[in-house]
């Protein structure tokens, strides 16, 4: 099992630095994953302000709107990108 043990915003728009618990980590780039979900609860996070005010919780990034991905969803982006990059 594979959880979120930190997070923190980078210097990059819509960009969030994740850890987990296997010592894996990367940025996530979150603008390019809200292009393709167009539900209200994630278009809100457009809104830089909203998507800013993130926070760890029940092992993954969450929002106040309630809006979050599965960790494991953010661990495969992470993985992904680093065997593209």
């Amino acid at each position: 099992m594979i959880w979120v043990v930190k997070a923190e915003k980078t210097s990059k728009k819509y960009e969030i630095l994740i850890e987990f618990n296997d010592g894996v980590g990367g940025g996530v780039n979150f603008e390019k994953i809200f292009a393709n979900d167009h539900r209200a609860i994630i278009r809100e996070l457009l809104d830089e302000s909203k998507f800013n005010a993130f926070f760890v919780e029940n092992d993954t990034v969450n929002w106040k709107n309630g809006a979050d991905f599965a960790p494991e969803f953010l661990y495969e982006n992470i993985i992904k990108h680093k065997q593209v990059a």
